[in-house]
């Protein structure tokens, strides 16, 4: 017998699966067979059961089954995986399809999805209605986020429209910030959905490839993917675009980085060293021309970003925005782009950190 407190493996697990008739509680063995039986609740249920074991392509193959005969949560869990090939083939415009019919069935999730679709074009129009609707189905983050865009007396529509003007503060390399990037409400809103999210950063490991965490780097920071994203970041996004004149498909995924007093990134540079690891990524994306940083707070002492070589050092109020061109005018890396993350001594410091690539980065 077990100890009093102790997991059994002989207790059966249960798994709560709705019908028309409403929700039950079935065991795995039961779910199993409802799945194969066709039940497309069930399929669901089971394909999220499988991706918990890490059995990926069987999950995937469930969905498929279940969004196949109309399920609409499957229509959208396949959907949003195929769009940014997470656990799934990275297939953008079969994902697409999947989420446009869970939102014609009026899934809220699945139509919020839609809204930050349709900003990848530019269209806004489109993108606001899309999440007007959601809100009105219940989304309550769709709901925030409208309290905020329709609030003109903190979000101006008119300010999203006009050009980012930098000051280059040098030439070469070309450094450039510019005054209230963002609107105050959009740093605040960023800073409180970050919160929650924060961890470890890592860096990207030339010899092995992939991110590891370094020594030099003591801050802490929350990454969005592009589900992850609402239309505040995605404005943010199209801000920086325009600042970076890049195209918006070129930006890798959007992080909030944080440090606290003390906490520090120091003396790197953000394009990637060549490597064999590394050398496909390049091949595919590009170097990293250019980094964007906006200020979200500034309510801390030191912490400004500092450029050794160029005895250059900047710090924004919220919502201002610090950009460089990591490259030289041939393309090749500029080692004069080292920069520092100076601590702050006292208070905490966020910063949204957006890393632009030669051409366009798959969706993540």
């Amino acid at each position: 017998m077990p100890e009093p407190g102790a997991e059994s493996d002989l207790r059966p697990l249960f798994f709560a699966v709705s019908s028309p008739g409403g929700t039950r509680l079935v065991t795995e063995a039961e779910l199993e067979n409802r799945a194969r039986s066709g039940d497309a609740a069930a399929q669901t249920g089971f394909a999220v059961l499988l991706d918990q074991r890490g059995l990926h392509a069987q999950a995937l193959d469930w969905l498929r089954r279940a969004a196949a005969s109309g399920h609409t949560a499957a229509q959208y869990m396949l959907g949003a995986r195929l769009i940014v090939g997470r656990a799934a083939p990275f297939e953008p415009t079969e994902g697409a399809g999947f989420v446009l019919a869970a939102a014609r069935q009026g899934m809220p999730e699945a139509l919020a999805l839609m809204s930050l679709m349709a900003t990848l074009s530019g269209d806004w129009t489109s993108a606001m209605r899309l999440l007007r609707e959601a809100a009105a189905r219940g989304h309550n983050l769709a709901r925030q986020q409208l309290a905020l865009l329709d609030d003109r007396a903190r979000v101006d529509a008119a300010f999203w429209q006009a050009p980012p003007a930098p000051r280059w503060r040098s030439e070469s390399p070309r450094i450039g910030v510019v005054d209230g990037l963002l609107p105050k409400s959009c740093c605040d809103w960023i800073v409180a959905r970050a919160r929650s999210k924060l961890e470890a950063v890592r860096v990207k490991d030339p010899a092995q490839g992939g991110g590891r965490q370094a020594d030099y780097r003591s801050n802490t920071g929350a990454g969005f993917s592009f589900l992850d994203s609402d239309l505040v970041l995605q404005a943010a996004n199209a801000r920086v675009a325009a600042l970076a004149q890049l195209p918006l498909a070129n930006q890798e995924p959007t992080n909030v980085l944080h440090y606290l007093s003390g906490e520090e990134y120091r003396p790197h540079h953000d394009f990637i060293t060549r490597s064999q690891q590394n050398e496909a990524e390049l091949q595919a994306c590009g170097q990293r021309a250019a980094t964007v940083l906006v200020y979200l707070n500034d309510n801390y002492e030191g912490g400004e970003t500092e450029f050794p070589q160029l005895d250059l050092r900047f710090k924004g109020r919220a919502g201002d925005a610090l950009v460089f061109f990591n490259l030289t005018p041939a393309g090749e890396p500029d080692p004069r782009t080292l920069h520092a993350g100076l601590p702050p001594s006292r208070g905490e410091k966020w910063l949204y950190s957006k890393w632009i690539r030669q051409r366009a980065y798959p969706l993540q």
